[in-house]
């Protein structure tokens, strides 16, 4: 028996809203300040009349709920606003709600505070206008508090403030609540709500905004729901038919189809027609027979009628169809692990899986976890799952029955089986399944996710389909293509685009981003291990084997038409005998389907084409600063190459092993692994192998600032490259002879090793090592003054950098044209080129590049006046150049601290800056930073004495400028006869 009307609560909104007078009870003080004069005026309940409405009430019999909703409705009539007057009827303090609702959400630090509580029960009627609007989470929150709906604790003047989407979710929460209606038939199989359905807010926002456009007449009749197995079509359904259900006065209907039901063929269109139509009151004696008469009598049946219509699980466009009600006031909603694209008047709404923090907050709730849970393991459990709802509610159902002590051990189980899956090799003889073991655990009584997964496998239309499956199973890549998929399957590569999009309606694929090939696809991680479980248990380790075979057969094809690796060159990338755009789109497709091969290489069995396919990925990875991925792939070939005895393949590997040691600043170990590689290539009589070596132990030396003993390496290189009549190691020994003489500011040498370099590099027509050549080549000329010369060769590198994806000499060229900027004076376009280069340097950790670029960064800084700023970046870029043993680095950096202290007036710091500076620049054999630290001393000298030390320091500057030929000696003689 109902004692008063549902909506008795809010009889009174049209009357003076009011805020809460005091609490009496409790003594919260703040909840004084909310109350209006008028609300005085007009008397208040006080704590003494509420006890006997309170007993009046109880005199009926009534249960506590009922006794609470009554009063609160009492007290809403004599002026209290909502929220106030089910706190005062639950008898509660705003303090007391305040610390229920941080136990409920969990608050470590106490968040909701007593005047919080206030401010929500006032807004927005605070007297000085301040406040917080309480949003529908915190109204929800206390809503549980209370014993009440959320909407219970809302009137006109909260209505008015809310955003739209707000007020949209109010009329369905009253709409839900409103049982005084007219009951809405709803026929057919209607499952019970979800009790714990979670998030999909933007999927709501979507139904919600597709059934206001139809009830308007602007959007579509028909939607499609698809998703993975267990991705919560139903649930989302489920979720319209209780929200929106009631727009339609003709009611809901919701029929099963067990398109994927185990156990129960797809259900007949012509028999569910017939349930349709006896739902709908049709006479059973007046059904036709056959199906299309009762597909016709279904229509005019519909026609005029305004109801939501659900066809749930359905196997395919066909079986659905002929169920189309073709009205248009009907809202229709199919459910389908399939795409249906035979619906062509359908509207698709693509369900993907949960968000994380979505994902989270639901096994949270299922695992009945406290607030204090170990975040660490639900991320690894939420990873394995892939974020699938099914999984995740069968995972959490585990967990709240065995006790949060089980999320720890499942999380571990859980890590240890993925890495198993992933050290997996070919050829592996069959015994336990890690796939099974992690699918076996998303499993509770008669459901499980392989059941379900089953389901979807058996109703696919060929055993080639099948089949297509299970080799995916076994594909090692994170995306597959339509190439992709023919050459795993051994099929051409028209055929390979039918399976791909056979798999992709079937709901067995996922679209990706599109890249160089044409569109991409992906398979969920549990759906890959349900694919992975049919393949161990239908096919022969053999077909794994074979998989990976075509796949790096095909990957070699490719990597050989985009480039032939001759050699190692200085610039980090592979010699490019061809430029072509042929050869371009190979590029391209090597670094789109780089993961795929990564994996490849590490799960085939050992063999040369594995071997060698390592070796050429491991070079154009480390084009593109991918050095840590280069490194494994060196360091599998070798291995590789051990096994199989292959000694020329164990030196290529060590070499390019210790190139990218050298070039993430690992000098002591690239150096220990060239000499690895250079005993061998000397065992064998291995020339061109033997000159490569020498080439990369002159780059250790030089960048470790042994001058003498790089120059030896690059004149012995030279020697045996010209022997050899190897044009592409001779430019590299020259290019590198450059560098050195650079470094020991012998500019015009460098100069003439670089020129001969960019010859032999442009003959060849090999892009990297004319774009490397360059930068070395603009690097000499910039220190001899030619600053419009070096401009153009570092944009002319820039172009070919870019044009290769060659990130770090990209870097390098940008942090080139920013040195040439900053000297011309243009100091805010060097800060640009400074700061993408740095960008880069830190993407691919390229630590030697990043030092540089602070440096250069420090001195933008000193000119523009902004001395703390430089002496962070001297200091960062010292430090980098200490850590990588980079002693040039250590020189320039330690005269920029030194200027910084000189500015600041501290003369002795600077001094030993200076002198350290120095110090360096002696043992390594650098002139010029001799000379710049004997300049900077100079300045010093002439702030603090008087003794003729500053012009004695400064000539001496000036013998080491003029002995090397650079334009500073000018600079420095004006200086002399400035101070003169």
């Amino acid at each position: 028996m109902r004692l008063i009307p549902r909506n008795y609560h809010n009889q009174r909104l049209d009357s003076p809203v009011l805020p809460c007078p005091a609490d009496r009870t409790g003594g919260d003080a703040m909840e004084r300040a909310g109350r209006s004069a008028s609300s005085r005026a007009t008397g208040i309940v006080s704590a003494e009349e509420r006890r006997r409405l309170r007993n009046r009430l109880a005199e009926l019999g009534l249960t506590r709920h009922q006794l609470i909703e009554l009063l609160a409705g009492e007290l809403r009539q004599r002026g209290f606003r909502p929220r106030a007057a089910w706190r005062y009827a639950n008898e509660l303090t705003q303090t007391a709600v305040a610390d229920r609702y941080n136990e409920i959400t969990g608050s470590a630090n106490a968040a909701m505070k007593a005047s919080r509580i206030s401010e929500y029960e006032a807004w927005p009627f605070a007297k000085d206008g301040a406040g917080v609007r309480p949003t529908i989470r915190a109204l929800k929150t206390l809503a549980t508090i209370y014993g009440t709906t959320w909407d219970q604790l809302v009137d006109i003047a909260d209505l008015e403030q809310m955003p739209l989407t707000e007020r949209l979710e109010f009329q369905e929460a009253v709409a839900r609540r409103g049982t005084d209606d007219v009951p809405v038939r709803t026929g057919g199989d209607l499952p019970a709500e979800v009790p714990n359905f979670t998030g999909r807010n933007s999927s709501k926002a979507q139904l919600r905004q597709r059934v206001e456009d139809h009830l308007y007449g602007d959007g579509p009749a028909v939607h499609v729901i698809d998703g993975l197995t267990g991705i919560g079509k139903t649930a989302l359904a489920r979720y319209a038919v209780a929200a929106f259900g009631r727009r339609f006065p003709d009611g809901t209907l919701w029929v099963d189809l067990h398109g994927y039901t185990a156990g129960r063929e797809p259900r007949d269109p012509g028999d569910v027609l017939e349930q349709l139509l006896l739902e709908v009151g049709v006479p059973r004696e007046i059904i036709e027979a056959d199906p299309g008469g009762r597909a016709v009598r279904w229509r005019s049946a519909m026609s005029g009628q305004r109801m939501m219509i659900v066809f749930d699980n359905v196997l395919d466009s066909a079986q659905v169809k002929p169920l189309l009600p073709q009205a248009p006031g009907c809202f229709v909603i199919i459910t389908s692990r399939s795409k249906l694209t035979g619906l062509a008047e359908a509207a698709p709404l693509r369900l993907e899986v949960m968000e994380w923090a979505e994902a989270e907050e639901l096994l949270v709730k299922l695992g009945n976890l406290g607030s204090a849970y170990d975040r660490a393991s639900v991320r690894q459990i939420l990873r394995t799952s892939g974020r699938l709802p099914l999984a995740i509610k069968l995972i959490g159902g585990q967990i709240a029955h065995h006790g949060a002590d089980m999320l720890a051990d499942v999380a571990a189980e859980f890590a240890t089986l993925t890495a198993d899956i992933k050290n997996t090799h070919a050829g592996r003889s069959a015994g336990s399944s890690a796939a099974e073991d992690i699918l076996d655990r998303f499993a509770a009584e008669d459901e499980s996710l392989r059941a379900a997964f089953e389901m979807s496998y058996q109703r696919l239309a060929s055993s080639a389909h099948q089949r297509a499956v299970r080799l995916l199973g076994w594909f090692p890549g994170p995306e597959v293509t339509a190439e992709t998929m023919a050459t795993i399957a051994a099929v051409p590569l028209n055929e390979g685009k039918l399976l791909v999009r056979r798999l992709f309606e079937a709901g067995f694929l996922d679209p990706a981003p599109s890249g160089p090939t044409g569109p991409r696809y992906r398979m969920h991680d549990l759906t890959r291990l349900c694919a992975r479980l049919h393949a161990e248990r239908e096919d022969s380790p053999r077909e794994h084997a074979a998989v990976l075979e075509r796949l790096i057969a095909h990957g070699l094809t490719i990597a050989w038409r985009a480039s032939r690796l001759d050699v190692f060159d200085p610039a980090g990338s592979e010699h490019l005998s061809d430029p072509s755009d042929e050869a371009n789109r190979a590029r391209a497709w090597l670094t789109a389907e780089g993961d795929m091969l990564f994996s490849c290489v590490q799960a085939a069995p050992p063999g040369a084409d594995v071997s060698e396919l390592a070796r050429l990925l491991a070079a154009h990875l480390s084009g593109s600063g991918q050095w840590s991925r280069a490194h494994r792939l060196y360091e599998r070939a070798y291995e590789i190459a051990d096994i199989l005895d292959d000694r020329r393949g164990q030196a290529w590997a060590l070499l390019g092993r210790g190139r990218i040691d050298r070039l993430v600043g690992n000098h002591a170990q690239a150096r220990s692994t060239f000499r690895a590689a250079e005993a061998i290539a000397v065992e064998l009589g291995y020339l061109r192998c033997h000159a490569d070596v020498l080439c990369e132990l002159g780059q250790t030396a030089r960048i470790t600032g042994d001058h003498a003993g790089a120059r030896t390496h690059f004149t012995d290189a030279l020697a045996i490259a010209r022997q050899l009549g190897h044009r592409p190691s001779e430019c590299d020994a020259l290019d590198g002879l450059a560098h050195v003489e650079r470094a020991a500011s012998d500019y015009q040498t460098a100069r003439e090793c670089s020129e001969r370099a960019l010859e032999i590099a442009n003959e060849m027509g090999d892009p990297v090592r004319v774009a490397a050549v360059q930068w070395g080549y603009a690097e000499v000329i910039r220190r001899m003054g030619d600053h419009r010369l070096a401009g153009r060769h570092y944009s002319d590198a820039l172009g070919i950098a870019r044009s290769l994806n060659h990130r770090k000499l990209e870097g390098d060229a940008l942090r080139g044209l920013g040195h040439i900027e900053r000297l011309v004076g243009d100091l805010d376009t060097a800060r640009g080129y400074f700061d993408d280069a740095l960008d880069i340097a830190r993407h691919i950790h390229d630590r030697y590049g990043e030092g540089w670029t602070l440096w250069g960064l420090g001195n933008i800084a000193r000119k523009t006046g902004e001395y703390e700023r430089a002496r962070e970046m001297f200091q960062q870029a010292h430090d980098i150049a200490e850590a990588i043993n980079d002693p040039l680095g250590q020189v320039d950096a330690l005269r920029g601290l030194g200027h910084v202290q000189r500015h600041f007036g501290d003369y002795e710091a600077a001094r030993r800056y200076y002198t350290d500076s120095m110090a360096v620049a002696e043992r390594i054999g650098d002139p010029h930073g001799l000379a710049d630290g004997l300049r900077g001393l100079a300045h010093v000298a002439a702030r603090t004495s008087t003794d003729g030390s500053a012009e004695e320091l400064l000539a001496r500057a000036l013998e080491q400028y003029e002995r090397i030929g650079v334009t500073l000696a000018e600079q420095v003689r004006a200086e002399m006869l400035r101070d003169n």
